[in-house]
Order: C-alpha cells, then structure tokens, then sequence
C-alpha cells in the first residue's frame, strides 16, 4: 500500500503536521496494515483495532505499565486516522438512548443560550448522557426519574471506582441538566435541588499558592530571547498581577487591548461579566514584546498562538506552561496556572487591600468566594490573638 501510505503521509504535512510527528505515523502505519485483520475489508471496527493494539503491546518492550498505555493509545490513535483516510474505519456504535434528541437540545441551549465555554459544555454533556443512558433501561419518560435512581446511578459508578471528585463533577452536571430540564417542563419541579454531591471533610488548609517572591523570580528569569520565554511571561504575569483564570487568557483578543486609553478588558469565565484595568506598565511591556517578536500573522484574533505550525489560539494554557510550573527550578513547591491567580489574592491581603477589593479584582461577586485567604495571613491573625483585652475597660 505504498501509493496509499505516501497521500496518507502527504496529507499530514499539508494539515501542518511536524516531521517528527509524520516520521513515526509512517513507522506506526506499516505496523497497522500488519497487524490489523483482515486488512483488505472494506469496514474496520474499533475492536479490530483494539486487538491489533493488544498484539502490538505484547510485541513491543516498554519499561513501565505508563508508557506502554500510551504507547497502545498512539497505535490506536493512528490507526484510526489511516482508516478514516482510507474510509474503511467504522466508529463503535453509539448504546441507546430514548433522550438523545433531548440530550442534544441541552447541549445547544448551553452553548446558544447559556454561553458557556466548551470546556464547560463537555464537563456537563459526557456525565448527563452517560446518566441518560443508565437510565434510558429503567424509565420511559424523564418526568419519572427520581432521586432515588441519581443516587443509585452514582452507587453504582463509586462500586466501579469513581473518585470523589468524580461523584462530585456528575452531580454538577445533572444538577444543571434538571435545572434546565424543568424549566422545559422534561422532569418534576425540584429535582435538582434534590441532586447534592457528598461532603468529603477535608482538614482546614490554606489555598495552595507559590510564595510572592517565587512567582517574581520565575518571571525575572526568563529570558526573553527565547520566544517560548517571551509568551510566557506575558501569559504568567496577565495571571498572577490580574489574577486571570486560564480560560480568561485563552481567550483574550487584541480588541481587548486599548493602547491609546491603557486599558485591558477582560471576559470573565463565570456569568460573561466584562470588566476593565487600567494596563499596568510590565504587563502591557511584554505583550508587546510578544506581538512583535513571536506572534505569527494569523487570521485568529486570539492574542495568544501557538508555537508551532498551524498556528491556533492556545486553548490549555496549562500545558504549555507545565515545564515552567511544574518541572522548573524556579518553585520550590510545583504548581498550576490557576495557584498564580492564588498567589495575587494573598500578595493584595498582605499588601492590605480589603477582600471586597480582591474580589472585585479576581471578578467574584461577593465575598465568599475570597473569605478563604483570610486565613493565608498568618502574621495578621497571630497579632489578632495576641491582641488582649484586659486593660479595656
């Protein structure tokens, strides 16, 4: 199949693909076409591929049970990718599910309606549909489901080893889904606040955040010749001095940078609010230097871009900062994104900024969301209770 392999090879490098990348899909695919049975059908199922995939890991040597997983996802991963372009690759078939069209409707009215960012729609529609299947073999009509099959679904998935955090997030998305359920009159009025993730007590610590002075280190030494360097310290600084989520970054365009005012407008993740800064002298300094130096010329308004061919906005900012947060020498203690946004609020407590101010800054509406770094100044609580009372009269 070497007429084949070439145009499968060809159209990677036409999608921008990096050789590096294009080198090992041709050494994965010779070993597709060996091992997947039978080789000349016109249809290839998931689990052809999926045995193809368990002889390749019996074959090959790998030193951990880690690499060898991820070694079996990229054979599986380009095999789908060379059937596909041979159009001979048959996707599994979807379980039934009598509320799919509803299910759908939900997930259009979270995006349309709602405006709620990607992300956010898959962390609601894979729990809701997941449940919505479990529960397409019990009731008929969602008007019938009650509390009580929410709870058995979520026994059942902590018997098959979800984590807290698991049972958590499905409780969040079904919560959603009935809320948006009953004002389409689908279930029974209060539904969903019957649907309340368990408590796990946790002891009391404080928000896990990297020193002030760590932050301003790892950000004075980054050298700025380097262009990954140079986006990243423009992405570091818009989190740690304007305390931006991730997502707020991602999603920053260059219409929200006023030049002649000094102004940055930023989109808030939660309810879409729109809130401006005055733009502070380093901050705006290095996205200069990075729209000037870096950043490629791009049909995408989205400040932020990728590295590397094709150019696309930066959607997980996480990941292209791992190696500084995480795997660095500059933290003592490793970190993510969301931790330098932490680290602001701290900074302004100790600095005396009152918490009505830091959550006017991070963009929360009331003071409960920022009441926990109250506790991250301990030398102000110390004096606290050391304050006494005795000599009042």
């Amino acid at each position: 199949m070497l007429t084949e392999r070439e145009a499968y090879l060809a159209s990677l490098l036409a999608l921008g693909r990096k050789k590096k990348h294009v080198s090992a899909a041709a050494s994965l695919v010779c070993q597709v076409i060996r091992l997947v049975e039978p080789m000349n059908a016109n249809e290839v199922s998931e689990d052809e591929i999926g045995k193809a995939s368990a002889r390749w890991m019996n074959e090959s040597l790998s030193v951990s049970r880690d690499s060898q997983s991820r070694r079996g996802e990229t054979f599986r991963a380009i095999a789908r990718a060379w059937f596909r372009f041979l159009g001979s690759y048959v996707p599994p078939s979807q379980p039934f599910c009598r509320f799919r069209s509803l299910h759908a409707e939900f997930v259009v009215a979270m995006r349309d309606q709602f405006g709620y960012l990607s992300a956010s729609i898959r962390a609601s529609s894979l729990p809701t549909l997941r449940f919505l299947v479990w529960v397409s073999e019990r009731h008929g009509h969602l008007s019938a489901i009650r509390q009580s099959d929410v709870d058995t679904f979520l026994d059942e998935g902590r018997r098959r080893g979800w984590a807290h955090q698991t049972v958590k997030c499905n409780c969040q998305a079904l919560r959603t889904f009935f809320r948006y359920a009953e004002q389409r009159g689908w279930s029974y009025e209060g539904l969903s606040r019957t649907i309340k993730a368990p408590i796990m007590r946790v002891p009391a610590s404080q928000p896990p955040s990297p020193p002030w002075k760590a932050v301003r280190r790892m950000i004075d030494g980054l050298n700025a010749s380097n262009p990954a360097h140079c986006r990243a310290k423009a992405i570091l600084l818009l989190a740690s001095v304007y305390g931006m989520r991730s997502c707020e970054i991602s999603r920053l365009a260059l219409e929200d940078l006023d030049w002649d005012n000094e102004i940055l407008t930023v989109h808030r993740a939660k309810r879409g609010r729109l809130q401006q800064f005055p733009l502070q002298y380093e901050v705006g300094q290095s996205i200069i230097d990075y729209l000037r130096k870096v950043r490629p010329p791009s049909r995408f308004r989205n400040v932020f871009l990728t590295l590397h061919t094709p150019h696309r906005p930066v959607h997980h900012l996480a990941q292209s900062m791992w190696r500084l947060l995480r795997l660095g020498a500059f933290l003592d203690t490793p970190c993510g994104m969301h931790s330098l946004r932490h680290a602001c609020a701290t900074e302004l407590l100790k600095q005396g900024s009152s918490l009505q101010a830091i959550a006017d800054l991070l963009g929360h509406r009331s003071m409960r969301s920022v009441s926990i770094y109250a506790h991250c100044d301990s030398l102000a609580l110390r004096k606290v209770a050391d304050f006494s009372l005795r000599e009042v009269s």
